[in-house]
């Protein structure tokens, strides 16, 4: 956790990496913008995991970031410190442009690469933590550097926080009010009171679940209904629909063979409607045929010539009354009005 090398140093006793870290969760907003503020440090004292202490005073690290001028690199795991003894490559993933001191802690800056964001929405690395100089009281002096880590190195709830989670929080403070009919304002003691009184008011299991029963035979039995209407209504329909293109029948307003269309155009209550106003608008275009009035031809028909010789006497007598008869009129006529 301690590294003590030169390159960072030649002034003071130790280095300290990964001692601390703060949650960063909140950072890996999808449409977040960057630059962004991140707390970087808390303030006051701090004890790891082993029993070590560190002070963090951020009004002292502000003042020296200003002094060195230079921006503050960030990485992956500490790779920045972890890499630059061995001489490996280890790229930022963003930059520190500024840092400030606040109530809480120190907070800083920072201009995330493309890398660092990526690592953020994955949620492959969820906490900040820096990598700083430090007195043998342990006293940090000047940050080297911030890491993006995937495990905390300090059991420290309460600092493993940044701003945005703090915006979080109120908005679920929010919601658990208003699924609780509150204001969206209202605090945690009347949320706990709502809770209590709901609790308070809670159903005996054995009722419980009788009202279940018989809401669901409820139910059940509303679904019945409700076929059995529906098959009514479309028996009622049907009948309605038959009587219809019946009556359109036998007036003549349409053909047996037209039957099925106009059935099909009857579907909804809507199209029956349409068919009656159309069929009401309809003449009767069939006239009645004479066929059942006719007398049936005899067994002694007239042979065709002498049916032609009476047509001829027909148009001759005619023709003397200064009339004129067609030769199929005049057959016609000769023939007791039945066509030959």
């Amino acid at each position: 956790m301690t590294n003590p090398s030169a390159s960072l140093s030649n002034e003071l006793p130790g280095v300290a990496i990964g001692v601390t870290a703060l949650s960063a969760d909140a950072l890996a907003v999808a449409n977040g913008e960057w630059p962004r503020w991140v707390q970087v440090t808390p303030r006051g004292e701090i004890v790891t995991r082993d029993g070590r202490r560190y002070t963090f005073d951020p009004e002292r690290l502000v003042a020296r970031f200003a002094a060195d001028g230079i921006d503050v690199p960030s990485d992956l795991d500490h790779a920045i410190s972890r890499k630059a003894t061995s001489g490996d490559r280890a790229d930022a993933v963003g930059w520190i442009k500024r840092l400030e001191a606040r109530p809480d802690g120190t907070y800083a800056l920072v201009d995330m690469l493309d890398a660092g964001k990526e690592a953020l929405t994955k949620k492959t690395h969820r906490y900040v933590s820096p990598t700083f100089a430090h007195t043998e009281t342990g006293l940090a002096t000047w940050l080297h550097s911030i890491a993006l880590v995937a495990a905390p190195a300090l059991a420290m709830p309460a600092i493993a926080s940044a701003q945005p989670t703090n915006h979080q929080e109120t908005t679920m403070s929010k919601e658990i009010a208003k699924a609780l009919g509150l204001a969206d304002n209202a605090d945690e003691a009347a949320c706990l009171s709502a809770i209590t009184t709901l609790a308070a008011g809670k159903v005996d299991k054995a009722v419980h679940d009788q009202a279940l029963a018989n809401l669901t035979a409820a139910n059940q039995k509303v679904a019945a209904l409700q076929a059995d209407l529906a098959a009514r209504d479309q028996a009622d329909h049907k009948a309605k629909v038959d009587a219809v293109i019946e009556a359109a029948l036998t007036a003549k307003k349409i053909v047996p063979a037209q039957r099925d269309q106009f059935v099909a155009l009857c579907a909804t209550a809507e199209g029956l409607a349409q068919v009656q106003a159309l069929l009401a608008a309809t003449p009767a275009n069939l006239q009645a045929s004479d066929l059942g009035t006719r007398a049936a031809p005899s067994g002694d028909a007239a042979s065709p010539s002498d049916l032609l010789a009476k047509a001829h006497a027909l148009i001759e007598g005619a023709s003397k009354s200064g009339l004129s008869l067609s030769l199929a009129d005049a057959v016609v006529q000769a023939n007791n009005g039945v066509s030959a």
